[in-house]
């Protein structure tokens, strides 16, 4: 009966009305509001788009404006686990197109490892960079994961990203993508960016280390990554090669 009323609650006004709550929700102290949050990653997925797939740029772009609007919801309030479930079911409600709803639930895979990957461009653009902008977020003041902790998932996010990458084959730039996503954060940083992105490359390095060595021969990932890894597909179809 509380989902019922929640439900019902919410859908007296567009999934596109919640989106305006995120200016007071604080995302992290020093990196400003979900909205913000919001901004910069769409951004960065309208620049994925332009690189891989500029005909579903709009879809993209509408996608990354409207998925983080549920969790200012009653209905997710109430019930966390739902999130992203409720934005495609509210997006549908109000029309929005089948692609970008289903992309609004989609945006969040991986949520483990191993765990379903994005299904369209749409979802996996909105994916890498919502991500993204969460790692390089939190190294860019200070919060990096140490041996015990990991309170923002990073290491999580950045395996997700890398799998995304290697199901999609991308032909991407992981410096350049780093390069993207700090020009955005350039009023939050702490910390040198230089300082920032050699940190983030070799967290990226070790994550993608483990996960090829998980499915080859340790010598030949190390060999392969050695004669670079910027181009996380290309690097893995060495690997495999």
């Amino acid at each position: 009966s509380d989902a019922r009323f929640f439900f019902d609650e919410d859908r007296k006004v567009s999934l596109e009305s919640w989106v305006e709550s995120l200016k007071a929700v604080v995302y992290q102290q020093k990196l400003g509001t979900s909205y913000e949050k919001m901004e910069r990653f769409k951004a960065l997925a309208g620049q994925l788009a332009d690189q891989l797939n500029p005909s579903i740029k709009e879809q993209a772009l509408r996608t990354a404006f409207l998925c983080k609007a549920d969790l200012v919801t009653g209905m997710v309030g109430e019930f966390p686990e739902v999130q992203g479930i409720m934005g495609r079911e509210y997006a549908l409600h109000d029309g929005e197109p089948q692609e970008v709803a289903n992309a609004i639930a989609e945006h969040y895979y991986p949520t483990q490892a191993g765990g379903k990957l994005p299904g369209s461009d749409i979802a996996a653009f909105v994916s890498i960079a919502d991500k993204l902008d969460t790692i390089c977020g939190c190294f860019s003041v200070g919060l990096i994961p140490t041996g015990a902790a990991d309170p923002y998932a990073l290491r999580r996010a950045t395996i997700g990203i890398i799998s995304i990458i290697q199901d999609k084959g991308y032909k991407l730039s992981l410096s350049g993508l780093i390069d993207s996503s700090l020009a955005l954060l350039a009023d939050k940083l702490t910390r040198p960016a230089e300082t920032v992105k050699a940190e983030l490359m070799e967290f990226f390095r070790g994550r993608f280390v483990n996960l090829l060595s998980a499915i080859r021969q340790t010598d030949v990932v190390e060999a392969c990554v050695a004669a670079g890894f910027d181009d996380l597909a290309d690097c893995t179809i060495r690997v495999q090669a």
